[in-house]
């Protein structure tokens, strides 16, 4: 359980952050909830293959499964259930 996580208007402060780690054929983030988070709930920078899965996000602000640059390559967001994402303004 992920609760009051992240830092607003922060850069890189959020709750997961994968970043710049490149392949990660064995990482996953599986079965987590994440709610009445500041900045975000997964963000996922300059990384391949990883696996998102049956999460439950709810109440965040900004977006909550957030793939930065659009460079990234393989991952698998599947069955996860998004709710009440605010803008973080």
């Amino acid at each position: 359980e992920f609760f009051h996580a992240g830092q607003a208007f922060k850069l890189g402060r959020y709750p997961i952050n994968f970043h710049m780690l490149g392949k990660v054929t064995k990482s996953y983030v599986k079965g987590c909830s994440f709610h009445n988070t500041f900045n975000r709930a997964i963000t996922i920078h300059g990384v391949h293959d990883l696996l998102v899965e049956r999460n439950v996000i709810y109440n965040t602000r900004g977006h909550a499964v957030f793939i930065e640059d659009g460079i990234e390559t393989g991952n698998r967001i599947l069955h996860n259930l998004v709710l009440r994402t605010r803008r973080s303004w």
